[in-house]
């Protein structure tokens, strides 16, 4: 009878043990792989993922992956494969897709995708983990529940619990194609989820995902999305704090599309932002020896960047890289290719070495191109304002504004009071001071109060003497600590016969700063007008003891 019971015993044990072992079992075991993912301090997490297809593409959960900068593959023959791009991930879902570096000959074993969707109540297996003994059997299991994602995607329910060993396991249906990765339940005990493989085999990088937090936890190099244009904008948007894969992307971008001339420009540029002009002189020329390259684009990036350099105070001269050759490249683009991109750029140059005339030729030369704007009349017109050439410049900055519609907008405002101060200069003082109130206008408001003291000396000049006092005022509001404004409104006080105000405004000079002259002045003036003579002498003789010459004639005249 103990015979018979102790052969039933091992029948029950072993029957479930065969059930759990179906025939393509030792087959997709090689697919499994461990995954260790190292952070910047050398710490490692360790996981584990599959392969899913030929060409080295691993799944595996991003919890491990985040804040790695480095991550190696372990195949089940204790083979690595450094982890050389993330190609998609979700914190949301905790997947990762990335890509390994394979040897030309490698072959490994990688798992089938479900292309169906697998039933409620149909049979799946969780592979072991995957540092399990070979001889491991699958736990077998069903579908509890099926939900769709993203439309076409499936969030499975399993019907049993699951351990943490389990975790990030593949999930296969009976023909022994993978469909997803195992999720445990959010409370012990519950039951685990598999989240659809092809939804992580389907991630790919798209040009927006430069901005991606999810990926940008990841401190792995990405992936360069599939087409070229797609690829150059990502480059574009990419944050380069990360230097070191950011300039790994740029080679990855440059080995992909050797003729792409953006690709190498965009490299020297951030070479040069980060002060290695070194490296970045070579890219130029490399890219200038290569065939194919466009090289006046090349010659046009060196030149610009050579240019913002330059208008760096702190810049240390690096070899010849001075505002000539600057000048120079642009030149040699412009031979090239004549674009009127390429003119701007030379006339830019000239500015800056003050050679004012060349540079106002090329500016108008742009005016006859598809380049004509109001910055390109205004910089003419700075050329001859620069060197007090009055002629022609009211004339430019007509032109300037008549490129605005009107009303005019906020982009004019710079033109218009420059314009403003070059019709001040020509003696037109109504006229600046229209123009000062178009510029007010546009700000909005948003002006200090120089501003208002310049368009207050204007309108006096122009005797427009109540918006005179009106911005005196409002000059004191934005700067009450300045005594010239306050002897600035004694004297607008003073010329429209308001003495007692004048005298009060004198005063509060007088109390901010006591070794000014001008309130002494005006005080002994208005006592004079009141007819005060003891009192218009006495402060007009502080003002002469200041060193004030105008109050020494004004105390003869009193008699």
């Amino acid at each position: 009878m103990k015979k018979y019971l102790i052969l039933l015993i091992y029948t029950l044990i072993i029957i479930p043990c065969l059930a759990q072992s179906p025939k393509w079992l030792k087959k997709v075991r090689g697919a499994q792989v461990a995954i260790m993912a190292y952070n910047k301090n050398g710490e490692m997490t360790e996981t584990q993922g599959v392969f899913a297809d030929d060409k080295g593409t691993v799944l595996t959960e991003y919890d491990a992956l985040k804040y790695a900068t480095r991550a190696v593959v372990v195949d089940a023959a204790g083979k690595e494969y450094p982890v050389k791009e993330i190609v998609g991930a979700s914190a949301m879902y905790n997947v990762v897709k990335m890509q390994v570096e394979l040897e030309k000959k490698s072959k490994i074993t990688f798992l089938t995708l479900a292309g169906e969707q697998s039933p409620v109540k149909s049979l799946v297996y969780i592979l072991p983990y995957a540092k399990a003994s070979k001889n491991a059997l699958c736990t077998e299991d069903t579908i509890a529940k099926v939900e769709t994602f993203k439309d076409s995607y499936n969030y499975y329910t399993i019907g049993k619990p699951t351990n943490d060993r389990q975790k990030n396991c593949a999930v296969l249906n009976e023909e022994g194609q993978m469909i997803g990765l195992l999720q445990l339940a959010a409370k012990e005990g519950g039951n685990a989820y598999v989240i659809d493989a092809r939804f992580i085999a389907d991630m790919k990088m798209k040009p927006m995902d430069a901005g991606n937090n999810d990926l940008k936890a990841i401190h792995i190099r990405k992936a360069l999305p599939e087409a070229e244009e797609d690829a150059l904008t990502y480059l574009y948007l990419l944050d380069s704090k990360d230097s070191t894969n950011y300039m790994a992307t740029m080679d990855a971008f440059i080995q992909k599309y050797p003729l792409n001339t953006s690709g190498r420009v965009l490299k020297a540029e951030k070479l040069i932002e980060a002060g290695n002009y070194q490296e970045a002189d070579r890219i130029y020329e490399e890219a200038l020896n290569a065939e194919g390259i466009n090289k006046d684009e090349v010659y046009f990036s060196k030149s610009k960047a050579i240019y913002a350099v330059n208008l760096n105070k702190a810049y240390n001269k690096y070899n010849d890289w001075d505002m000539e050759k600057s000048l120079a490249e642009a030149q040699n683009a412009y031979q090239v290719n004549p674009l009127p991109i390429y003119t701007q750029q030379e006339a830019n140059c000239l500015f800056v070495l003050k050679r004012y005339d060349e540079a106002r030729e090329k500016f108008m030369a742009l005016s006859k191109t598809n380049l004509r704007s109001a910055d390109v009349f205004l910089n003419a017109a700075q050329c001859n304002i620069v060197q007090n050439k009055e002629e022609g410049v009211l004339e430019l900055l007509d032109s300037a504004l008549a490129c605005y519609p009107t009303p005019y907008p906020v982009a004019a405002a710079n033109t218009i009071l420059i314009r403003a101060d070059q019709l001040a200069k020509a003696g037109k003082n109504r006229e600046a001071v229209l123009g000062m109130n178009e510029y007010e206008r546009l700000a909005k408001g948003n002006l200090n109060a120089n501003f208002y003291y310049r368009r207050q000396q204007l309108e006096i000049k122009a005797r427009m003497y109540s918006q005179a006092l009106a911005d005196i005022e409002k000059t004191i509001m934005l700067e009450p600590k300045e005594p010239l404004y306050y002897a600035e409104a004694a004297a607008m006080n003073y010329r429209i016969g308001q003495v007692d105000d004048a005298i009060e405004y004198a005063k509060k000079a007088i109390a901010l700063d006591k070794e000014f002259a001008d309130p002494y002045r005006i005080i002994g003036v208005c006592y004079n007008q009141k007819g005060n003579k003891a009192e218009a002498r006495k402060y007009l003789q502080k003002a002469v003891d200041l060193g004030d010459t105008l109050a020494e004639g004004m105390i003869n005249d009193i008699k």
